[in-house]
């Protein structure tokens, strides 16, 4: 069974020749795979699958070899593979107060840990922050067996670490990463993480009521505070009008990736997502 941070190697169809690799993106509510072609930086291959109803990982890892099974562009070697998860079962702890023997209780004061789960960590090396989570071990396993090699981390360690290289030291914001069903929040004071928290929403309003009262508790102005939107999210959208019911400040943030995407297929699904994803390479 995987459940260390290091690299297990063993020849499969990990190829260092290869100029493609390959991220994958694991939720229970949906997958998302790209593949980069790195000589060109070319996006070849940005797959989603969005679920109506939410699987369990072992129906998600069924779906995931279904997909690596029927999709061609799946079915060759890497150079690279990453796995990301996305779930709530995360924390974030500062590195000077982080002890490796506390990981269950960083993690139980707001979701059900069971003794047998087992706990990762991603550390933010630039702000001495380590990420605390929970990921999919029998995806994590399904990987090892497919491509001997890999890296895995969850998702909110990609979307923070990014947020904040691009932070300077006087910058105060708000970030909302939306996703169907879910989002996430992270207020960044003054170039510093000050709050990570993510949320589930099956309506407008519960998606605008965890934003006001996260606005309320931190003490913010609706009327001034810098509210940036990342994700599945645009203008035309009915969160995003409800939202500026009550956000005045309200703009959009960029992934900051240099990718083309030259097959007329994938243009259309390059858009403004998969901000974790795309910046996993």
């Amino acid at each position: 069974m995987v459940t260390g941070q290091e690299n297990m190697t063993r020849t499969n169809r990990i190829n260092i020749l290869s100029n493609k690799v390959l991220s994958v993106q694991v939720s229970l509510n949906g997958l998302s795979f790209c593949v980069l072609e790195t000589t060109e930086n070319n996006i070849l291959l940005l797959k989603e699958d969005v679920f109506n109803t939410q699987k369990n990982p072992i129906e998600i890892e069924k779906l995931i070899r279904e997909t690596l099974d029927t999709t061609p562009l799946l079915q060759q070697e890497f150079k690279k593979v990453n796995i990301i998860h996305h779930n709530n079962i995360c924390t974030f702890v500062p590195k000077e107060l982080y002890n490796e023997a506390n990981l269950i209780d960083y993690l139980k004061f707001n979701n059900k840990i069971f003794e047998s789960d087992y706990i990762a960590t991603d550390e933010i090396t630039s702000k001495n922050i380590m990420s605390v989570y929970v990921p999919f071990v029998n995806i994590n396993n399904y990987f090892f067996e497919q491509f001997g090699s890999f890296e895995y981390h969850h998702s909110a360690s990609i979307l923070v670490k990014n947020i904040l290289q691009e932070s300077i030291n006087s910058v105060t914001k708000l970030y909302c990463n939306v996703a169907k069903n879910s989002f996430e929040l992270i207020y960044i004071k003054e170039g510093n993480l000050n709050l990570y928290n993510a949320f589930e929403y099956a309506s407008n309003e519960d998606f605008i009521y965890y934003i006001l009262f996260t606005v309320e508790q931190l003490q913010l102005d609706t009327e001034t505070v810098d509210f940036i939107l990342l994700g599945d999210i645009g203008l035309e959208d009915d969160l995003y009008s409800v939202l500026y019911q009550y956000i005045r400040n309200v703009s959009f943030g960029s992934r900051h990736t240099q990718f083309t995407v030259t097959d007329p297929e994938q243009k259309p699904k390059y858009g403004y997502n998969h901000f974790s994803l795309l910046n996993s390479f």
